[in-house]
């Protein structure tokens, strides 16, 4: 008998998807090359749904995401989930159907447009959401030109065609070049980028 070689092929280890909604009630998605408890409890932190083990139609939408960043170590980490399409997440949500018993997730974010169960409740949510879609606030903090751009102002800095753009705020100004730091991901090192290739977000009526 021939001698057996002891060896094992490795464990398959499949990504895991993490989509939800951010504060503003856009959508935002990323994967993460493997699961670990602390990317679930730091992804239910942010209100997301986490998709685990899906079947192929899921894990092929799934890649599509961005790569997720992980900050710190141990039990408690952060995550960087960046905004995605609209379409993408509509197309996982779709395909990964309706919670499994167990799933983890948050349940759901707090965000506008949500509607109750309750008839009545939902009658006075419509009234207030479509009062708050007229006024349209102003957020400070948001330059209306590039002209006006200068220290503590939010812009967008593209990162590359993979990750897309990032919000980052604005340390230092030297006539057209900026010093800037990724807001939600402020440990990150310093970067630099010419005035004319940041974007603007709306700052809301004049």
């Amino acid at each position: 008998m021939g001698k057996k070689t002891g060896k094992t092929e490795p464990a398959k280890v499949d990504p895991v998807y993490i989509i939800g909604l951010d504060a503003n009630g856009k959508p935002r998605g990323a994967r993460f090359a493997e699961l670990k408890d602390s990317i679930v409890s730091a992804a239910i932190d942010l209100k997301c749904r986490v998709l685990i083990d899906q079947p192929a139609a899921v894990s092929a939408l799934g890649m599509k995401l961005p790569v997720g960043r992980v900050y710190g170590g141990g039990k408690v980490v952060r995550l960087f989930v960046p905004n995605i399409r609209r379409e993408l997440y509509d197309k996982i949500l779709e395909a990964a159907g309706p919670l499994a018993d167990g799933e983890p997730t948050a349940e759901r974010a707090d965000v506008p447009g949500l509607t109750s169960e309750n008839p009545q409740a939902k009658g006075e949510t419509d009234a207030a959401t479509d009062h708050v879609r007229c006024i349209s606030p102003v957020t400070s903090g948001l330059p209306r030109s590039w002209e006006e751009i200068t220290v503590g102002h939010m812009v967008l800095a593209h990162e590359s065609p993979d990750d897309g753009w990032w919000e980052a705020v604005v340390i230092k100004r030297e006539e057209e070049i900026l010093t800037l730091r990724y807001r939600d991901a402020p440990k990150l090192p310093k970067f630099i980028r010419h005035i004319n290739t940041v974007a603007l977000v709306n700052p809301g009526p004049g």
